[in-house]
Order: C-alpha cells, then sequence, then structure tokens
C-alpha cells in the first residue's frame, strides 16, 4: 500500500514541533514500516534520542551536553531563536559543525565547548538584527563527536541531507585539523558548500587547497611566523623540537613542518618525537629524557659562572613544541622536577630557565600548569600565539557576552583572554557572521577584477573581507596576540627589543 507523504509530512510536523526534536533525526529513514517525508523538518522515528550525540544535527533543542548545565542553557538559547527565525517561513541556515562531545582523555574542554556555542549564538543574534526584511538565519548544530571527531562523517552526510530542505548557505567551525577535518572539507566543498573555519588552523585548511574553504583565524604558519620574530632563538644555541608522532593530526604536523621550515638553515635543530597516545608512565618516561636533552647542553650560551652565582637573568633554553594541549602539563611538570635543569655554580646550585614555544592550541592550557611543583628543577615559561585578540571586542559583543552569565570572575592570575572572553567564542562569532554574511559563488568566479569588499560587524572591530580576481576571498586576520604562561600567571608576552 503507498504511502501518503503529504499526510504523513503533516503529521509528523505536527509532532515535531510539539516535541521540539531534532532536525537530525530526519535522516534516520524508514521506521515501523512508514516512510520518510521532508516537509519542515517533518520525520518518523520508532526511538526517541536523549541527546544529541556523535554524528547528529541539531537545532538546539535536543542537548548536546548531558552533563553541562551551562553548555545546554545557551543550546535551550539557540533553540528558542531557531523557532522564532522558522515561524517566519523564510530563513536561511548555517550550521556548526565542531566536536561538541566531552571526553576526559581529548583535546577539547567542555568551556571550550560552551564558548565555541555562545559565539554562534551571538553571531546569529547579531546577524538577523542587520537582516532588516530579509530572510533570517537558522543556527544548526552539528556533533563531530569527541575530539578524535569519529561523527564526522555521519554530522556531514546528515548536512548534505539537509541542505536543500532547510536552505543551508554555508558551514562554520569546521574542527580541529585532524584527519576527519580534511575528509568533511573535502566532502563539503564537493558539494559547493562554502566553510569558514574557526578552529581550523591547519596550512592547507583555505580557498586554494579546498575549494570554499575561508579561515577566520590565523593558520599555524602565521603562528610561528609571530613566535619566533617575538622570541628568535640565541645564535649558537641547539633548539629542542619535541613533537606530536599522530600522522592524523593535522595541526600539529603543520606546527612541526612551520618551526624546522623558519629557523635558519643553520640551526641547530635536535627532533624528539611523542605519542600523545602513549602511557603516562611511558610519556613522563619520553619527556624525562627530552628534560635531560635540553638542559645537558652545558655549552649553551645561558649564563656565565657570574651570571649563575649572582641568580641575575639568565638567556633561556628554547624548546618548540608541535603537539596539543592536552600534553603540555606532563611535560612542564617533568622540567620542572628534571635534576638535569639545575646548575651548580661553587656553592649555590640555580634552576635553569627553559622557554617553550607553541601553537593557539595552548590557550586551552590551564595557568596552573607552570606552578612551581616544590621539586628544584626548571622555571618554565610557555610562550603562545592566540587565534584572536581580545582586548578591543566590540560593547555589544562584550554585552550579550555577559547576559549569557558565561564571563568568569575576574582571575588576577590568568591572561587578558582567560579572565572575561574566551578566544574560541570570539573566532565562532567571526567565523558564523562570514558564513551569514558573505555571499560566495559556488565555484570560483574568473572575475579580471576583484570583488568589491564586504565588510561584517566582527567581536573585535569590522572584519573586513576581500576577493582575489580568481574569485578567492581572503579575511583580513588582525595582528596575532602572544601570551606568556610562566610561575602560575600569565600575562601578555612583553615585547622585545630588536637585534
Amino acid at each position: 500500500m503507498a504511502t501518503d507523504l503529504a499526510g504523513l509530512a503533516k503529521a509528523a510536523y505536527g509532532w515535531a514541533r510539539r516535541w521540539r526534536r531534532p532536525l537530525a533525526v530526519a535522516l534516520a529513514g524508514l521506521a515501523a514500516g512508514a516512510g520518510l517525508a521532508w516537509g519542515n523538518h517533518a520525520y518518523v522515528v520508532s526511538k526517541l534520542p536523549t541527546s544529541c550525540g556523535s554524528g547528529c544535527v541539531t537545532d538546539g533543542s535536543l542537548p548536546i551536553s548531558t552533563d553541562s548545565t551551562t553548555m545546554q542553557n545557551v543550546e535551550n538559547e539557540i533553540a528558542k531563536a531557531n523557532t522564532g527565525v522558522r515561524s517566519s517561513g523564510q530563513y536561511d541556515t548555517v550550521v556548526l559543525l565542531d566536536p561538541f562531545t566531552y571526553s576526559a582523555g581529548g583535546t577539547v574542554s567542555e568551556s571550550r565547548m560552551t564558548a565555541e556555542l555562545a559565539g554562534a549564538y551571538l553571531a546569529q543574534q547579531t546577524a538577523n538584527k542587520q537582516r532588516a526584511g530579509g530572510p533570517e538565519i537558522q543556527l544548526l548544530l552539528a556533533n563531530e563527536g569527541t575530539s578524535a571527531e569519529e561523527g564526522a562523517p555521519q554530522a556531514v552526510a546528515r548536512i548534505l541531507a539537509l541542505q536543500g530542505p532547510d536552505r543551508i548557505t554555508a558551514v562554520a567551525g569546521m574542527g580541529l585539523s585532524v584527519a576527519a577535518t580534511q575528509t568533511a572539507a573535502m566532502t563539503l566543498a564537493g558539494s559547493h558548500l562554502p566553510m569558514f573555519g574557526a578552529v581550523t588552523t591547519a596550512d592547507e585548511f583555505n580557498g586554494v587547497n579546498l575549494p570554499g574553504f575561508y579561515q577566520a583565524v590565523p593558520d599555524v604558519e602565521s603562528q610561528v611566523q609571530a613566535l619566533l620574530t617575538a622570541v628568535p632563538p640565541p645564535a649558537g644555541q641547539r633548539i629542542t623540537l619535541i613533537d606530536s608522532d599522530q600522522p592524523s593530526d593535522i595541526y600539529s604536523a603543520f606546527l612541526n613542518t612551520d618551526f624546522t621550515t623558519a629557523l635558519p638553515p643553520t640551526a641547530d635543530l635536535k627532533a624528539r618525537p611523542f605519542n600523545p597516545a602513549s602511557a603516562p608512565a611511558v610519556a613522563g618516561q619520553n619527556f624525562a629524557e627530552d628534560a635531560s636533552s635540553v638542559c645537558n647542553q652545558w655549552r649553551s650560551p645561558t649564563a656565565t659562572e657570574q651570571d649563575g652565582q649572582a641568580g641575575t637573568a639568565q638567556t633561556p633554553l628554547i624548546v618548540l613544541f608541535a603537539g596539543r594541549a592536552a600534553s603540555l602539563p606532563a611535560l612542564i611538570q617533568v622540567f620542572q622536577q628534571s635534576a638535569a635543569c639545575v646548575r651548580q655554580y661553587g656553592s649555590k646550585y640555580r634552576s635553569q630557565y627553559v622557554t617553550i614555544l607553541t601553537g593557539s592550541d595552548a590557550n586551552d592550557l590551564p595557568v596552573s600548569a607552570t606552578l612551581g611543583s616544590g621539586m628544584t628543577g626548571a622555571n618554565v615559561t610557555v610562550e603562545y600565539a592566540d587565534i584572536e585578540d581580545v582586548s578591543d571586542l566590540s560593547p555589544a559583543f562584550k554585552s550579550e557576552y555577559q547576559n549569557l552569565g558565561l564571563e568568569s570572575a575576574k582571575n588576577p592570575l590568568a591572561c587578558l583572554n582567560q579572565q572575561y572572553y574566551d578566544p574560541w567564542a570570539v573566532a565562532t562569532f567571526n567565523s558564523v557572521m562570514a558564513a551569514a554574511t558573505v555571499r560566495v559563488l559556488a565555484s570560483p568566479a574568473s572575475a579580471t577584477t576583484p570583488t568589491p569588499a564586504p565588510t561584517i560587524s566582527g567581536a573585535t572591530a569590522r572584519t573586513r573581507f576581500s576577493f582575489r580576481p580568481s574569485g578567492q576571498l581572503d579575511i583580513l586576520i588582525t595582528a596575532i596576540p602572544l601570551y606568556q604562561d610562566s610561575g602560575g600567571q600569565c600575562a601578555p608576552a612583553p615585547a622585545r627589543p630588536k637585534s
């Protein structure tokens, strides 16, 4: 017997609105012998899910988080906003594609996920206020799973299935620069969906390699150049590169490559790989060997004997870290406890100074990770390039962010980027605003002159966009902020005199 799809769609739509179920379930297929019909979020399922897990797409009405009240509060605000947008009957849709399932062993904290959701929600509100008389923006949340992005293929399949029915015009966020991110980007590019990255920073994620991919954050190469310009390794010192050996982690791989190629050919570079997935004891032993190798450079220009006896400043030993922030606390602690990092000058003992340079993932590093361990070892400083400068946020962004109740109590030990406004929220705001504002051709244009550059209201300032003659879109990235964690405190990295 043929199924009455029109009647099914009407009945299912009414049921869906009453129960506020997620859009993702529209892809569940056939259930209980009934056919599936598209009719503004109509669907049939045999079993109701309780959360939007790995691979799910939701309008916010089905919670991604089952543990965090704060995260669910933001999701509730997104769901309410989407209900209002859909009531008009005319809307466009932007999807935020990121890992939203917390894992204790993962590289993404729940607070970071919450900040990304908040930034996306505030961008939706801002964009809709600017769309006077035009279609408003619905915001869908696509959960790639944990930081391993194991649910990315399912999430992307759901996005493509909803592309027509929900008038999806762009995808924001775009994951963590791992192998699954690359696969997702290639699939979306094949369907001519513009992508605006707020988290991906690996160099290959751009419109040249992936048509329609535009980065709203500085790539790894730009971060490395900013770091090594600010902290040029001393001539004659051996530089140690501690790098993740996980080939699927594209972010870490590009950190490795960019650090290596940015150093002069005459640099004495020693690479020491580590496996971030190894057991703690194995990682600890590996890092202990790294610390001994770094600190046992007795001929490096660190401090003269007279400086050591007087306790005056040393030139620090430089360590380049090409890995994720989740591995940094263990590495820091090993350096702080390494006997090899203590030097004797006559009857006095002085701790060696070690500076670790790394990329933007380190803005998830707890400042407390650099507190002294209580054992005599190295004095460790971590200096990193961040993705967004939060020192000049717009009043509107500040006000709306505070209204969500997400700003933390001021911590005198924390950096500016950790006191009130999370840089992940700022980056996601700019990414979603770009996705909601900029109209990109389905394929690169063959124009002989650039398209006039539009502007959007970014979280930090007027964020500028410009098109190349090829049709590629360039997003102007402002100066890359550098931060420094040391002794349990954090501050913007000090300006250094040019040599």
